[in-house]
Order: structure tokens, then sequence, then C-alpha cells
């Protein structure tokens, strides 16, 4: 009998045995179930945290250059109530953070350029000697007066950027002159070129040698015929490469030129020349062309220094030679012939 219920007791035994081992595997599995919830959610407040902060920072930066482009806004509340085509200030605001945005943005800014020009205002103007110089193209110019008549003829008085002798000189507001002729005026107390904008003019340097460069005579052997020779070196296009114009005149034969050479010392042309039988006749004086005559300097604003040659006439005022040269081409009248003779 004690047998039999010893073997029930061992029975019981093995049979609770596996009860036991399940629930210790439950425990087990339990936990580490935890402990993987535990790990996302710290995942999931840590991304919202970062996102929030992300979120916030830009906001500040922005309510930042919000207010500062507000604050250098001026007030002008009381001149809007009385100006009703004023911009509203809205439009003003919208279109400053606009910018803002851009520039934050890294984007490049593309200026388009009309005709090579680095525009500044509606109209570029240029004067030679206080009369109107037309830069729309290369060619011999006639300077034109203004007429005093006209009420446009107020809007050349402004100032003026003064260049003589391949250098700034100074900017002063030019003036209507005196009645010239006709109720035609100029343009007083500028420069001999004056410009409207303020630029740039001589964007390289330009030396005048009493010599010929050693390049330049090697491959121009005639040029010894003159005695009295000056030359202009500068890089009228800016490839790094020198360009050179040289005034020569023959004191015996009385002629005198002005040509122009490129930068391997090959001649490219003869700008302008004049002969003694040109002279005046009236006049013992000699006449010869000289650097005088001769302007390096960028007129028209797109970075080429144009080659600006003073043609003498007779009488009356005398007319501009335009020439430009650029990557081996050369534009504008060359081999022009002067002449001081009346006709």
């Amino acid at each position: 009998m004690d047998e039999l219920k010893n073997k029930e007791i061992e029975k019981e035994k093995v049979v609770e045995e596996p009860k036991e081992h399940s629930d210790k595997t439950k425990v087990k599995l339990g936990t580490i179930g935890n402990f993987v919830l535990a790990f996302f959610v710290i995942i999931i407040i840590g991304t919202g945290a970062l996102t929030y902060y992300l979120i916030h920072t830009e906001k500040n930066d922005y309510d930042k250059q919000h207010n500062e482009i507000i604050s250098n806004i001026p007030d002008n509340s009381n001149k809007i109530a009385e100006d009703e085509n004023v911009v509203p200030i809205s439009n003003i605001i919208d279109s400053a953070i606009s910018d803002v945005t851009n520039q934050n943005s890294n984007s490049t800014a593309v200026t388009e350029v009309v005709d090579n020009r680095k525009i500044l205002n509606e109209e570029l103007v240029v004067l030679y000697n206080g009369l109107i110089l037309d830069t729309t193209e290369m060619n011999e110019v006639t300077l034109k007066y203004l007429d005093n008549a006209n009420d446009k003829a107020d809007k050349y008085v402004i100032t003026y950027y003064n260049y003589e002798n391949y250098s700034f000189i100074d900017s002063k507001l030019g003036t209507l002159s005196t009645q010239v002729y006709d109720g035609l005026v100029k343009i007083d107390n500028v420069g001999k070129i004056a410009i409207s904008e303020d630029y740039d003019a001589i964007p390289r340097n330009v030396k005048v040698v009493n010599s010929i460069p050693t390049i330049v005579s090697d491959n121009n052997p005639k040029i010894a015929d003159y005695d009295t020779v000056k030359t202009l070196i500068a890089d009228l296009d800016g490839n790094g490469t020198d360009e050179y114009i040289l005034v020569m005149a023959n004191k015996t034969t009385g002629f005198s030129k002005i040509t122009f050479i490129d930068g391997k010392g090959q001649k490219v042309a003869d700008l302008a020349s004049i002969e003694k039988s040109k002279w005046k006749k009236d006049s013992t004086s000699e006449y010869y062309l000289s650097i005088s005559n001769i302007e390096l300097i960028d007129v028209d604003n797109d970075g080429i220094m144009e080659i600006v040659v003073e043609i003498p006439h007779a009488t009356g005022d005398p007319t501009v030679s335009l020439l430009k040269y650029n990557n081996g081409n050369l534009t504008g009248k060359t081999n022009i012939e002067c002449s001081l003779l009346a006709e």
C-alpha cells in the first residue's frame, strides 16, 4: 500500500516538473519582448525630438531674418496714405523674404547681358570734349551738340566720370554751356572723355613708351623710316596678351600715321594718316598726328577697351573713329586719310 502511494507521489512530481520549466521559458520570452518594445519606443521618441529640434531651429532662423527685414524697412505709413501708387509694404516684405530665401539656397543669380554691355542705367551717355559720342557701333562718328530748346537737354546735366590720358581724373556735375550757335550747346565742366556710369572704364594698364618694342621692330623693318615714334601698350581685350599702337612721324617728308600691331608683332592695319600736302596752306605751322589723337578706354562697358582716334578737320569739330579689337578681330573704320584743307 505504501509502495503504491509512493509511486503516485513520484508520478505527480514527474508531471509537475515540465509545467515549472514552461513557466520559466515564458518569463524569458516576455523579458526579451519588453526590451525590444522599449528599444523601439526610445527610437521613436528620439526621432521625434530631433525632428522637433530641427523644425524649431529653422523657424527661429526664419523669424530672425523676417524681423531683420521688417526692422530695416522705413515706416512710411503716413506717406502711403497720400500716394496711391506706392507699393504695399506687404509686397516689399514678401519680395525681401524671397531674396533671403534664394540666398540661403545658394542659388546663382544670372544677369542678362544685352549686346555684351553690363547695364547699369537706362541710357549710357558718353561725351567727347563735351559733345555726344555715339558708341552703338564701331565706325567713324560725328560728335553731336545738344538742342538747348529741347526739354530733354536737361537730362544731360548729370554727374560724369572723367577720363584723359589713359586714366580716371574725377567726377563732376556737367553743365549746359552758353549758346554756341543756332541754339546748340554742349556739356561743360567735364573731361576729354566723360561717361555717365561709374564703372572701371580702364580695366587694364596702359603704358606709353618712346621706343619700339623688339617684337614690333623685328616684324616691321619699315618703322625705321620714321624719326619719331611713340608706342601705346595695352591688353585691349583682356586675353593676357598686349597689343601695340604706334604713333609715327617722319619730320623730313611731313608724313605721320597711327598703326595697330597685334600681340605677335604683326601689323593689323593703319588707322589714320596725314601727309604734308594736307596741312593748312595758309599756315606755316606743322601738323602731325600725335599721341593726343588716341585714347584707349572702354566706352561701352563691355570689358574691352576701344581705340578712340580723333580725326581732325579743317573747320568745325573733329570726328571720332571707334575701333574694337577682340580675339584677333579688329572692327571699325581704318586707313582714314586726314586733311586740314578747306573744302
